[in-house]
């Protein structure tokens, strides 16, 4: 359904996950600290990229850099666990080969956070399968068989 009904676990996902705990003050002094440091926005400024320019979903998911960099703090850890249990739940745990067939994964962010993604499977009683950055990389490796 697009960014802005779905694509749970994206990077525009994410992304517009960190921009709302940002622009609702949500994040601790620490990340608010850490976010300003890394970018120098304001809200006009995001709101006008979000709304106003092409590409929003781009925009976004620039800013799920910012969850790879703060690893380890509670905020961010909470942020792709719920972001990426959305994608498990609302687009893979309803189909009954789920739970026959190993899940993999491809992408920078499932790539960044598999071990989120590990985390989540094995919650859902899911075998997690391979997880691969670059799709292409696959591709190349079955047809050289």
């Amino acid at each position: 359904m697009g960014y802005i009904l779905g694509d749970e676990g994206s990077g525009a996902y994410l992304g517009k996950k960190v921009l709302q705990h940002y622009l609702y003050n949500t994040f601790d002094e620490d990340m608010m600290a850490a976010f300003n440091a890394r970018f120098a926005v304001t809200k006009d400024e995001i709101l006008n990229n979000v709304y106003k320019q092409p590409q929003a979903n781009k925009y976004l998911a620039a800013f799920s850099i910012f969850l790879a960099e703060n690893r380890g703090h509670y905020m961010i850890e909470n942020i792709l666990e719920d972001g990426l249990h959305d994608f498990i739940f609302n687009h893979i745990y309803k189909f009954k080969e789920s739970w026959t067939s190993p899940i993999c994964f491809t992408g920078s962010v499932a790539f960044a956070f598999k071990d989120i993604l590990k985390e989540i499977c094995n919650a859902y009683e899911l075998e997690l399968g391979n997880v691969t950055k670059h799709p292409m990389d696959a591709l190349v490796k079955f047809h050289s068989i």
